[in-house]
């Protein structure tokens, strides 16, 4: 009994003396320190890899495994000496919350406080979580409450690319506008295949208010643009169906610019030569196409193309226009459009080469009264038209150029089209 008292004795006096106490080591580096390797020089800093498996306390009470701890850490964990493969990660608590305010699996938690989440209770998140004061939250600081909106806007979804070809691989973004988001959170969905294409979604947040749904689109599709896909979507307590596929829908005001070049000895329709990627739709129902009758590699007075109006939707539609030309106008109401059917908005328009000046002609230096220099090689047409009770207004301009020399066979037109929509309804 009287050794035990003296060994205790003097581990005290020698602790209260050094003020420092070695576990494996005679050369303490702190308070406290644990050599589990045993392995720390007798004398002096030990190196970085002696360190690697030490447990060291300082007098102020800052911690360090594996290293002695920076002045400015609390806690400090150092693997960094560990070889590839022995080197290990800090595992915190890992509870399974029920909701994303549980404060009863964890009782009364301290703001701040630092789980990992399972996920295999109600709150189906996984990852680390902290708790605010009032709710968990993920480090990004995001909510984990069950997200909620008001309306899902499916009318005016949109599609990035904005068409697509069969047996061609497919990847894009359909974007869903909506309203009255709670800034919950979201679980990721998987729609589809839809003739061959699936839509995903990856777990997310509603913004506060209003937002936008971003479902990546992929897969080889089994319809060609202008055929519409069509994804039923439900979240955030609201259902409705997406329809893409045909074209961009304009909002209030809007303006869709289209431009495109072609060779000016091209005859047929603008959309056949573009291809698969022809997008000038609207409303998923009207495509703007030119029909071009014939070479515009002639003389002033030449009419080689007219504008048109084609139903891709799959039912009949009843439009409206009136085209109003730099020569002509043209109108009428009323129309049953079938589908594939088209109406043509003028007799033809003006285009061909006209002067057909270059660099070696003599410039224009002045030109006197409204009309001088003028003839019949350049038109331009505006189209107001109606649809489904919304107001449109197209504007085609096309335009021939030489390209600044005399050789007309690398002649081009230039297409530019320009749709607005006027109306809100």
């Amino acid at each position: 009994m009287k050794n035990k008292f003296y060994t205790i004795l003097a581990l005290a006096i020698g602790s209260s003396t050094f003020a420092q106490v070695g576990v494996n080591t005679q050369n303490p580096q702190g308070v406290f320190n644990i050599d589990g390797g045993k392995n720390n020089a007798v004398t002096g800093t030990p190196t970085a890899a002696q360190l690697a498996n030490d447990f060291i306390v300082t007098s102020s009470g800052a911690t360090g495994i594996g290293a002695v701890p920076d002045a400015s850490a609390i806690l400090e964990l150092n693997v960094s000496q560990l070889a590839s493969g022995s080197q290990k990660g800090f595992l915190g608590p890992r509870v399974a919350l029920t909701a994303y305010d549980d404060a009863a699996t964890i009782n009364s938690p301290a703001v701040g406080l630092l789980v990992y989440n399972l996920g295999t209770a109600a709150l189906t998140f996984k990852g680390y979580v902290y708790w605010d004061g009032a709710q968990w939250k993920p480090l990004d600081g995001r909510s984990l409450q069950q997200g909620t909106i008001g309306t899902l806007n499916c009318t005016n979804a949109t599609l990035e690319p904005l068409t697509y070809t069969s047996g061609v691989p497919f990847a894009g973004t359909m974007s869903v506008p909506y309203k009255g988001g709670n800034g919950g959170i979201y679980a990721a969905q998987t729609i589809g295949p839809v003739n061959g294409l699936t839509a995903t979604l990856q777990q997310g947040n509603f913004a506060q208010g209003s937002g936008t749904l971003n479902y990546t689109i992929s897969g080889t599709p089994t319809v060609s643009s202008p055929n519409t896909t069509t994804f039923p979507l439900s979240i955030g307590g609201q259902s409705c169906s997406a329809t893409v596929g045909l074209g961009k829908v304009l909002a209030p005001g809007e303006y869709q610019f289209f431009t495109y070049t072609l060779p000016a000895t091209y005859v047929g329709l603008l959309s056949t030569y573009i291809g698969g990627t022809y997008d000038a739709i609207l409303g998923q129902k009207i495509r703007l196409d030119l029909s071009f009758t014939s070479s515009s590699n002639v003389g002033s007075g030449g009419v080689t193309y007219v504008p048109r109006l084609v139903n891709v939707f799959a039912s009949n539609i009843k439009v409206w226009y009136s085209a109003l030309s730099s020569v002509n106008n043209y109108r009428r109401a009323n129309v049953l459009l079938a589908p594939g059917g088209y109406l043509q908005t003028d007799d033809g328009l003006y285009l061909n080469w006209g002067d057909n000046m270059n660099s070696t002609s003599t410039a224009i230096t002045a030109t006197s009264g409204d009309r001088t220099g003028s003839d019949n090689s350049q038109e331009i047409e505006t189209v107001d038209l109606l649809v489904d009770g919304i107001w449109y207004r197209i504007i085609v301009f096309v335009s021939v150029d030489n390209l600044n020399d005399t050789d007309p066979s690398n002649n081009i037109r230039r297409v530019f089209m320009t749709a607005q929509r006027m109306s809100a309804y």
